[in-house]
């Protein structure tokens, strides 16, 4: 088991229990306590406001914040909602009553009438699709959440360095701190990578027999679930199950693919590969298209930039869709290509060269 994933599952236990975390990996590079909503006590949240700046937020999904008539703070922009109390507390502000209002914030029968704004609880509204929509600490947070099967609301707070108290802590001090306490550490990027790995990243959306001029090839479309980047799967000739396929990966190239510009490889690799495939009898063509702006050589700023893990997560489902476990890849592929199949190769799937025509 990857390293990564050994620690993403050491956290969603830890919070599956009813334990903080540690979530490093801020785009501001601060570290937050992190723990399921449901789990709220007093020494939790004392434990909590000791270690944090003591803005404690908890991060819900929007559905929740219009059930509960939570509006934005300021403007429609932020992700911050009007402060709360859960009725009933005292003044709100000790690590009782805050536990009261974030169990209150987490629990699938409260309403909004439950509460009193302002408070002393801040939520915020994180977005349709954790971190696999939006990079953010409140959207792990509640990744984490529901990844530990619990409801997708969650608690977190900065943690304050402990040598330097009016600053946060960062780094090599987070993990200081976790192995002081006891805690999982886990970054917002490796919770992504880990629901890239184990969620599918694509739908089938249709398929069809199309005359190419490689002869009649089964061709199946696929949508990323979060990013909207459309690709094709070409089935050239015929294709056994359990025999190595051949397979060729080509990122889209508007300028090479389209209009055969000279400037590039990418038309010649695709039409090579496909000519081999069809004096072989059978093969198959990943062609990815993704989301942004078009890819095409010698054209648009950045149109040779390479791929990494998002296309190889999108290689990996496709292939799992069409049932492909095992492969022989192209021994001419670029740089973004060998990348893709070392990943891939990395999730099971088992893979030796073959040489297309030129």
């Amino acid at each position: 088991m990857r390293t990564t994933d050994v620690r993403v599952r050491r956290a969603i236990t830890a919070v599956a229990a009813g334990r903080p975390v540690v979530l490093t990996g801020d785009i501001d590079g601060d570290g937050y306590l992190v723990f399921a909503a449901q789990a709220a006590t007093p020494r939790l949240v004392a434990f909590t406001v000791r270690h944090t700046a003591g803005y404690v937020r908890v991060a819900l999904p929007g559905a929740d914040c219009e059930r509960l008539n939570l509006p934005p703070m300021c403007h429609r922009d932020t992700p911050y909602c009007v402060s709360v109390d859960v009725r009933g507390t005292g003044t709100g502000i000790s690590a009782s009553d805050r536990a009261r209002t974030i169990a209150a914030l987490a629990s699938a029968e409260s309403n909004a009438s439950d509460f009193l704004r302002p408070g002393h609880v801040v939520p915020v509204r994180t977005g349709v699709h954790g971190v696999l929509g939006r990079w953010g600490a409140a959207e792990a947070a509640v990744d984490l959440a529901g990844l530990a099967g619990r409801r997708r609301v969650a608690a977190l707070c900065e943690i304050v360095s402990p040598r330097r108290p009016a600053l946060m802590a960062r780094g090599a001090e987070l993990v200081e701190f976790a192995v002081e306490h006891g805690l999982a550490v886990v970054s917002i990027g490796e919770l992504a990578a880990y629901r890239r790995r184990i969620e599918p990243q694509v739908v089938r959306l249709t398929e069809a027999t199309l005359p190419t001029w490689a002869g009649d090839s089964r061709v199946i479309g696929f949508r990323d679930v979060y990013g909207g980047g459309e690709h094709l799967a070409v089935i050239v000739g015929l294709v056994s199950a359990g025999v190595p396929v051949p397979l060729h990966v080509h990122i889209e190239c508007l300028t090479g693919d389209v209009f055969g510009s000279r400037e590039c490889r990418c038309g010649g690799e695709l039409r090579g590969a496909m000519a081999s495939m069809s004096a072989h009898g059978g093969g198959v063509v990943v062609y990815l298209r993704p989301s942004g702006p078009p890819r095409a050589c010698g054209l648009f700023a950045g149109g040779d930039r390479a791929h990494g893990d998002l296309m190889s997560d999108t290689l990996t489902w496709i292939l799992r869709d069409l049932g492909v476990y095992a492969l022989r890849l192209s021994d001419d592929m670029p740089g973004f290509g060998l990348v893709m199949f070392g990943a891939i190769r990395e999730r099971g799937i088992t893979a030796r060269t073959w040489v297309a025509a030129g």
